[in-house]
């Protein structure tokens, strides 16, 4: 893959603050760049950004579904299975057992 830098600016307070938060979190500035990234590519436009609320139903409905897609549990053959339970399943599908 060919790389890119992406530079900003900003103030030094700002930065050791959000830095301290994105620690806590486990990422970086540059996961959190690339997020951003990805986000304007798959909305194909910076709304998201502004303090605007969409106009129309479309959008509100759009953004609900969004926000709903993110606590969805998904559910798996193995949500009921114990851990031992679950490698044995493996090795059998995998004709290890």
């Amino acid at each position: 893959m060919n790389e890119a830098m992406v530079t900003g600016r900003m103030g030094a307070e700002k930065k050791a603050r959000g830095g301290r938060i994105l620690q806590k979190s486990g990422l970086s500035a540059s996961q959190i760049i690339n997020l951003l990234y990805d986000r304007l590519i798959s909305e194909g436009n910076a709304d998201f950004l502004t303090d605007e609320r969409p106009r129309d139903n479309a959008a509100w409905e759009s953004a609900a579904r969004f926000v709903d897609s993110l606590s969805v549990r998904q559910e798996s053959r193995f949500d009921d299975m114990t851990k031992a339970q679950i490698r044995v399943e493996r090795l059998k599908s995998r004709g290890l057992m």
